[in-house]
């Protein structure tokens, strides 16, 4: 039986220095979040699974484009805002997160984002900008690291695997699902023969311009949406066990006769167990997807929290003047463009930097975008909770419940993944 393993580690957390780690400090100081929290329903709190919407905001022809950005930190390891987190241009790039040729014999762990054993993509669908896009986000199964197998080969293969279908789809056929693209993925990791043996988990997408958004998810990734100053949907994790997720696994005949004399057995889960879900997205709506390196460490309100305040503080959401409802403001749209965070703050910083600020990195404007904030916020509440013992996250608390004598504290060190997706009208 394969277990995710954890792993003691004391990572550094980045902060301090200007551009995108100066801009996620300023947001910060204007983050509303006892007032997100309470704009929250009850019911959904408590709701496991997506649940469709009965409002709209958006008129059923309206075209919905999406403002992606990708943001990692292996467990370990410094994050870096500016360094590790991805913005998703589909006019100038095929894709993020992977490199197209990576694969096969050949391939290159340099070339990988510095996520760890979790992985990221957002691509086209198709050769030509359509304007929709597939996304995922996979993590490897720590445990066959036990067998000396890099559990990251596995969850990165998948998601280049899945990138190059994405774009390799041609605009006059049936439109993408995700559990066909997860299984194309998984079919060609099976196929690759320097792929020898491992597991991952996996959380896919695909979003039309028609503001629909399919996803389909295996294991303890998932996703959450967002909408003025509330969680509106979250996914439920799938697991065999606690700590055991649903998950793709290549198992090789040696392993599998083992087990067989022993009376064990591997998990294989099949892309056909993945739970397919449907939403959609309207104008200011805000989509996460993330690996349990994120969700172990921060529980959907957390999570809220973050997303709130960084909308608020940055103008993307403003509250009504008359009931102080929330709703999307005419700077949004700026807001998610290249640079678009940089005009909204100061050229310069206004204090020293602390002590665990990094060494200057260039100065990239085009990198301040509302998505890319978003993600590296995410990112960096998830690491510096991962690392807290003083306070118990959702791991721990699971944990806890499960073995009520094992006393398991404060937060998961893991590698941590965030994809995030703002929707935009027009």
């Amino acid at each position: 039986m394969l277990l995710a393993t954890r792993s003691l580690a004391v990572p550094d957390v980045c902060m301090g220095r200007p551009t995108l780690v100066q801009i996620i400090s300023i947001s910060s100081k204007f983050c509303t979040q006892d007032h997100a929290l309470r704009r929250t329903p009850r019911s959904l709190r408590l709701s496991r699974k997506f649940s469709s919407s009965s409002s709209s905001q958006s008129s059923p022809s309206s075209r919905i484009s999406y403002r992606v950005a990708g943001s990692c930190s292996a467990k370990g390891r410094r994050f870096n805002p500016e360094k590790h987190t991805y913005n998703f241009e589909p006019t100038i790039h095929e894709a993020i997160g992977v490199s197209l040729d990576n694969i096969g014999e050949g391939r290159s762990r340099q070339k990988r984002p510095a996520s760890g054993e979790d992985a990221f993509f957002a691509s086209r669908v198709g050769a030509v900008d359509t304007g929709a896009i597939a996304f995922a986000v996979a993590d490897g199964v720590g445990g066959w690291a036990e067998h000396k197998i890099d559990p990251a080969d596995v969850s990165h293969g998948l998601c280049t695997y899945m990138a190059q279908h994405a774009l390799t789809e041609e605009a006059s056929q049936r439109k993408l699902r995700p559990k066909e693209l997860l299984q194309k993925g998984y079919d060609s990791v099976v196929a690759d023969e320097s792929i020898t043996a491992g597991g991952t988990t996996a959380s896919v997408g695909v979003a039309l311009t028609s503001g629909t958004v399919e996803l389909a998810n295996l294991g303890d990734s998932g996703s959450v949406l967002f909408r003025l100053g509330a969680v509106h949907q979250y996914s439920a994790p799938q697991t065999h066990a606690f700590n055991t997720p649903y998950q793709l696994n290549i198992i090789p005949r040696r392993m599998r006769e083992q087990a067989h004399m022993f009376g064990g057995v591997y998990f294989e889960d099949s892309p056909r167990d993945a739970a397919v879900s449907t939403l959609s997205m309207q104008h200011g709506d805000v989509l996460v997807l993330a690996t349990d390196g994120v969700f172990d460490n921060l529980n959907n309100q957390d999570i809220l929290k973050i997303v709130t305040g960084r909308m608020l503080a940055t103008g993307a959401w403003k509250e009504s003047s008359k009931n102080a409802a929330i709703c999307p403001s005419e700077e949004l749209q700026a807001l998610t463009q290249p640079g678009g965070l940089h005009r909204q703050t100061p050229s310069s910083p206004s204090s020293s930097p602390s002590s665990t600020s990094i060494p200057p990195t260039p100065h990239h404007k085009s990198h301040h975008t509302l998505q890319a904030l978003l993600a590296a916020s995410i990112v960096g509440e998830a690491k510096l909770a991962s690392v807290d013992m003083r306070r118990d996250g959702p791991f721990a608390k699971e944990a806890q419940r499960y073995y009520p004598g094992h006393w398991y504290r404060g937060g998961k060190v893991d590698d941590i993944c965030a994809l995030v997706i703002v929707a935009i009208e027009g």
